[in-house]
């Protein structure tokens, strides 16, 4: 039985590409056993099978071509195992990072369906929130042309490579002050709302735990003054009051849809049961 094959036998038989030999080849990880003088020829061995499919699995893996070819240097049984403990936390620090994008599309997903099903909107209730962190910059803001500008200014302060993981995390605050002159055209700050773990910064802080009366309107930011009066009427009625500023944020806006009928934000205000006199 013929122990010489061909680059293309090789590539047939072992369902590599004759490229990808070519390239092992000359960066030193997979050599053919000889090589014709006169014709250049590639052949390979049946001995170095069982090599090539340790390449294919351990790149099936992930591991960079580097560390391939420091162990067939080094040959050793620890060496092996730490090339695979290595990739094994690498592979675990992606699913991490993918479980955190899937809760993002989650939660997105579920406003959005919201949005197109119309469920409770225009309907205030009281809903319980945990402690949520965000990264708010104070400043007073009216509406217009300086509200985006502020959101500019916040994503350049946190970092220009974090900016497309808070689409539709974007909010802003109104003051208790404002809330109760009925001023709701004037924000007294951005935030962005944190989902997952980011370095730590001055801009750090959280959202109280608690009960919010939250209401879900048809509209952009300009339209909240009737919704931000709805919703004061109804926090009267239950016999709470305010215990902080408001929060808002909207969830379908001109960029997501060209119809604003379908435009969607929400006002949460965080409430707490009146004194008994």
């Amino acid at each position: 039985m013929q122990n010489r094959f061909s680059i293309g036998e090789m590539s047939r038989l072992m369902n590599v590409p004759v490229k990808t030999l070519r390239y092992y080849d000359e960066i030193g990880l997979f050599k053919p056993v000889e090589v014709n003088r006169d014709t250049g020829y590639r052949y390979y061995s049946t001995e170095q099978f069982e090599q090539l499919d340790i390449i294919k699995y351990l790149r099936l893996l992930g591991v960079p071509l580097a560390e391939i070819a420091a162990h067939f240097n080094q040959l050793r049984v620890e060496s092996f195992l730490q090339l695979l403990q290595r990739q094994q936390r690498s592979i675990d620090e992606k699913i991490c990072e993918l479980e955190q994008t899937r809760r993002k599309f989650g939660s997105r997903i579920a406003e959005l369906e919201t949005a197109l099903s119309g469920d409770g909107v225009g309907i205030p209730l009281i809903k319980p929130y945990p402690e949520r962190r965000i990264l708010q910059l104070q400043a007073s803001i009216r509406r217009g042309p300086e509200l985006e500008m502020q959101v500019r200014k916040l994503e350049k302060l946190i970092g220009g490579k974090h900016s497309p993981i808070f689409i539709g995390k974007v909010g802003f605050t109104v003051s208790v002050t404002n809330l109760l002159r009925e001023n709701f055209q004037e924000y007294n700050s951005v935030f962005i709302l944190v989902e997952d773990s980011l370095e730590e910064s001055s801009l750090s802080v959280t959202l109280p735990a608690g009960d919010y009366a939250c209401l879900l309107f048809r509209g952009s930011h300009n339209d909240s003054t009737e919704p931000y009066r709805q919703l004061l009427s109804f926090v009267d009625r239950q016999g709470l009051r305010l215990n902080g500023e408001a929060v808002e944020r909207a969830i379908v806006d001109e960029f997501i849809s060209c119809d604003s009928g379908r435009y969607l934000t929400e006002i949460q205000l965080p409430v707490c049961r009146r004194p008994n006199l």
